[in-house]
């Protein structure tokens, strides 16, 4: 943006937003969810509490949206492996995977804690049940993107269910014990996978 021109109100509750969002995956990720305040957050953020409530609902709300930006970078890894064949896009996905699970170390905590707490309030539960699901929709629209017409693969959201036991399985397992997962664990599995596909085995 030119120096110097001024943000429409739009863009000025944009930012803030951003900026919370921001801060709140900081103060979760050292906290943890349950022991986090609004008024943490907005301290981290420079902001007021009042802000906070401006943009969020709550702090489940606040919650959802650090969790939400999370899966956006996780579901673009699909764009990102774009080009090539469909073995080389699997190992660039993979690739890509593996760096996000090391780096989002916090997120992939916070994700967990968010789960079991919601898992536990029927009042957050069908949101989080919807959200998974849709994400879960992403990523099988991706399979059939990347699918090259091959009949084999068959109902294209079973696949995706497949690829999240797997990612996500391999992710807490890294999380409890890192030493014990190979950096190209994923890389290596991934074209078993597709291989399993292409075979009408899975």
């Amino acid at each position: 943006m030119p120096s110097g021109q001024r943000l429409t109100r739009e863009e000025k509750k944009a930012q803030t937003r951003e900026r919370l969002i921001e801060a709140a995956a900081r103060v979760l990720a050292e906290k943890g969810f349950a022991t986090t305040s609004l008024d943490e957050v907005a301290d981290a953020a420079g902001l007021t509490k009042g802000a906070v409530y401006s943009n969020f609902e709550n702090k489940e709300d606040l919650m959802r949206a650090v969790l939400q930006a999370h899966a956006g970078r996780l579901h673009s890894i699909g764009d990102a492996a774009g080009g090539g064949t469909r073995e080389e896009q699997a190992a660039v996905a993979a690739r890509l995977f593996g760096e996000t699970v090391a780096e989002e170390r916090d997120a992939f905590l916070l994700y967990i804690e968010f789960l079991a707490y919601a898992l536990r309030n029927p009042d957050l539960y069908p949101d989080l049940l919807d959200r998974h699901r849709a994400g879960r929709k992403d990523v099988a629209r991706m399979i059939e993107e990347h699918a090259d017409g091959a009949s084999s693969w068959g109902d294209a959201e079973e696949k995706a269910l497949i690829f999240d036991v797997i990612g996500n399985g391999l992710a807490l397992e890294q999380l409890i014990d890192p030493e014990a997962v190979p950096d190209d664990l994923f890389a290596r599995i991934l074209p078993v996978i597709v291989e399993a596909f292409d075979s009408g085995k899975l």
